[in-house]
């Protein structure tokens, strides 16, 4: 079967990587991926070194212009199924697979996101068959369906699984607390910074390692400085190096939403990183307090601080904590993710339904 993931944002996401995630599964399962995004993106850049078949389409402000363009692509392909994320792309997708007389539209709801039907999705839903995959069973029962709706989809997110063999523990000369946000900087990570100025008086050694979209700037670096932390603190906004971060890592803090908390917790997690974070819905997904994180009632500096002192005292504890987060990466395969991608792809192969 051939289907094809299409993409219109311009920065890198967790969104963008779970549609290269599912591209890999599905892939070495026999199918013919395509992947459709902006040229000259951080998105094409980074589906390209993965290895994945990246056609870039242009950038243009015109819906119709970017249908007939991605419509070349089915056809040129033969695309059974074409996946998108947003109302827009749902709506260029539609057109485009009307304009190419062939294939469905599947749109994925990121992890407690919600299903929305404003004009673009309505019209696209006239256009075109589609059908709905979804990260969470709850998400679905939540989410109102179109009539119309092909058979909606449960897709888990997942990450490879831990090493066989974790790395042996032992003291360390440098501990470091990785912070993972999404885009934009979000308040918590101001509060990061002053936690560990709280915490850099009685911990020499610590060092906190920012990552994520424009960690880089100026308003972070200044920050940092008047805290007076400006030595101890690193920025990047490379996600290529979060797993060298996380490979050095005693802790891990993520602030983010949707896919980019969902792939942030479970790279800790397959790290073998313990996870501190406020308590809410998509977090007690990934983190059970005590197994392999804490779930702290807030996030201001002064009670975070005090539960990263307590658990760098307890060098026990820690341990346990970065064992159960290597173990319950395992609860999250890329088989039960690939399964939920294929089944949304048959569905949407039902030629009976592509002109409803």
């Amino acid at each position: 079967m051939r289907v094809c993931f299409h993409h219109a944002g311009m920065e890198w996401s967790g969104s963008a990587r779970a549609f290269a995630e599912a591209a890999r599964a599905l892939g070495s399962r026999g199918y013919e991926v395509t992947m459709a995004c902006r040229e000259g993106t951080d998105v094409e850049r980074r589906w390209s070194a993965a290895g994945l078949d990246v056609i870039p389409l242009t950038a243009t402000r015109s819906l119709w212009r970017a249908a007939w363009e991605l419509r070349g692509v089915l056809r040129s392909r033969f695309v059974e199924a074409v996946f998108v994320h947003t109302e827009l792309e749902q709506l260029v997708a539609a057109a485009a697979v009307r304009l190419a007389g062939r294939g469905a539209v599947v749109r994925r709801v990121p992890p407690h996101g919600q299903l929305t039907h404003r004009r673009d999705a309505t019209l696209a839903g006239g256009l075109a068959a589609t059908g709905f995959l979804f990260a969470f069973a709850e998400d679905l029962r939540a989410a109102r369906l179109p009539s119309r709706a092909l058979e909606p989809v449960v897709a888990p997110p997942a990450v490879e699984a831990p090493p066989p063999t974790p790395a042996p523990e032992g003291a360390v000369d440098e501990r470091t607390i990785a912070c993972l946000f999404g885009a934009p900087p979000h308040a918590p990570v101001i509060g990061i910074l002053r936690t560990m100025a709280l915490l850099a008086e009685r911990h020499p050694v610590l060092r906190l390692a920012l990552v994520g979209p424009r960690a880089d700037n100026d308003a972070l670096r200044i920050q940092a400085a008047a805290l007076g932390i400006g030595g101890v603190v690193s920025r990047t906004a490379d996600p290529s190096e979060c797993a060298a971060i996380l490979e050095r890592s005693t802790i891990a803090c993520v602030f983010a939403d949707g896919d980019d908390a969902s792939y942030g917790m479970l790279d800790c997690l397959a790290a073998g990183v313990p996870v501190i974070a406020g308590r809410d819905p998509l977090t007690s997904r990934y983190v059970t307090d005590g197994e392999n994180g804490l779930l702290v009632p807030t996030l201001d500096a002064p009670a975070m601080a005090a539960s990263i002192a307590a658990l760098l005292a307890d060098v026990v504890r820690l341990a346990r904590l970065a064992r159960g987060a290597r173990e319950s990466a395992g609860r999250w395969p890329v088989s039960a993710m690939a399964d939920g991608f294929e089944r949304a792809a048959a569905t949407a192969r039902d030629r009976t339904r592509w002109r409803a």
